[in-house]
């Protein structure tokens, strides 16, 4: 390859070997990482991207819609800070503009870190770059200009020097001072340094000891609230999504075709489609990513997961009546309407819009009025008819009591609140007609 042709390359990075695959004899190391990419399945399927292809090329790479790649390299320090010299090669920016480079220069990079940035000038900061391709807005951010990119240039180059790289050029390296001008450097390299830093972001996470709660309050949960589940499932929807990284990550390239396919698909040995099958065991898609959020539940839903008062509901009006000529006091009446309220913002908000959710609808109404039934037998001719079923109903309408679990978050008290919707619309009374016959 000449100094300034621009290698060649597919359509798209999932249709070409990695030059190096290690990733999953060494993925066991490397939980950060995953951690780091199941934040980034959320963010993409939150956003409607869709898939990121685990340890193929770089850490995982990312699909957005319309073809658009983008590579993604993770590192963690320990402790310390990056400087100039070092975010090269421990930094893995030598490498990041390598693969870049060696896929055509068609796809964005991305470097995922959770150390700091050095302001030491050597012959620039550290801390400059960041600025420059960092995800905070930064009122003074600097220019990309030669002397900055040439220094990335010899920073690169000076990498390559230590391992293979091959889709860098090598070239006379002069002293560190230096570097911030371009004479010397190979002939298209200072343009696709330039090119290289347009498409770079940095991108700040915390260090390991903090990265699990962080992903899960910063990530998760923001994903929940917008699915209206309850976000007390956000560690376990975490784990969830870590195991399918995990397994994508590690997903046993080695092991043989499934017995005789290559008799019944004679093109499945062929190059292109065991990188398509290697490519489809790495992949966790939007749709895999949602399936791990739903898997999650806790035993007891909680009452507001909107975390507010739900509002008055309409209608209301034939449940008081009901209550006050079954002499209920001012209380329960009260305490009612309220539970009325709840299922009303509830329901709302727990439903997912499916057609089942109407067949769930109908089962609960339907084990409602048959507990109804069952305790105006019970109480018929006793005293303080109206006060007694309610509390009745309080104590027999619990979610572990119903035939079948509900698929969706239900707490007690919406089972109480669906009570009084359904005599608000005539369905049951409180008063005892059963004692005056």
């Amino acid at each position: 390859m000449s100094d300034t042709e621009v290698p060649p390359a597919p359509s798209s990075p999932d249709c070409v070997a990695p030059a190096e695959d290690a990733g999953p004899e060494t993925q066991v190391r490397y939980r950060f990482q995953y951690q780091v990419a199941a934040a980034h399945c959320l963010s993409l399927a939150q956003a409607g991207g869709v898939r990121i292809v685990c340890e193929w090329h770089a850490d995982f790479l990312m699909e957005t819609d319309g073809g658009a790649w983008e590579i993604v390299s993770v590192k963690h320090l320990d402790e310390g800070s990056w400087t100039f010299a070092t975010l090269f090669d421990e930094g893995g920016l030598a490498r990041l503009f390598d693969t870049w480079n060696g896929l055509g220069r068609t796809a964005r990079a991305r470097l995922c870190t959770n150390a700091g940035f050095s302001t030491s000038k050597s012959p620039i900061s550290a801390r400059s770059l960041e600025k420059l391709c960092g995800d905070a807005i930064q009122l003074d951010l600097p220019v990309s200009d030669d002397r900055i990119c040439s220094a990335v240039a010899w920073g690169i180059i000076k990498a390559a020097t230590k391992g293979k790289y091959a889709n860098i050029p090598a070239a006379g390296i002069p002293a560190t001072k230096k570097w911030v001008s371009g004479d010397g450097l190979p002939a298209g390299m200072l343009e696709a340094v330039k090119a290289f830093l347009a498409v770079l972001r940095i991108q700040n996470f915390p260090h390991k000891s903090y990265i699990r709660d962080y992903v899960i309050r910063s990530y998760v949960e923001p994903v929940l609230k917008s699915m209206e589940r309850d976000t007390r499932t956000g560690p376990d929807c975490y784990e969830n999504l870590l195991h399918a990284v995990y397994n994508a990550s590690s997903d046993n390239d080695h092991q043989p075709l499934e017995p005789l396919r290559h008799l019944v698909e004679p093109d499945a040995l062929s190059l292109p489609n065991k990188i398509d099958e290697r490519v489809r065991r790495r992949t966790i898609t939007p749709a895999a990513v949602r399936e791990c959020l739903l898997a999650a539940r806790v035993e007891t839903p909680s009452v507001l997961p909107a975390s507010r008062r739900p509002p008055q509901a309409p209608g209301g009006q034939k449940l008081d009546a009901k209550l006050l000529d079954a002499g209920v006091g001012d209380d329960d009446r009260k305490y009612a309407q309220r539970m009325r309220n709840l299922w009303h913002d509830s329901w709302q908000r727990l439903s997912t819009g499916f057609p089942q959710d109407l067949e769930l609808e109908y089962e609960l109404e339907e084990e409602v009025l048959h507990v109804v039934r069952s305790l105006r037998l019970e109480l018929t001719g006793t005293p303080h008819f109206g006060s007694r079923l309610i509390a009745a109903l309080h104590e027999r309408l619990q979610v572990k009591g119903l035939r079948d679990e509900p698929t969706l978050a239900l707490h007690d008290a919406h089972l109480r609140g669906l009570a009084y919707e359904l005599s608000d619309q005539c369905l049951f009374n409180f008063k005892d007609f059963g004692a005056s016959s």
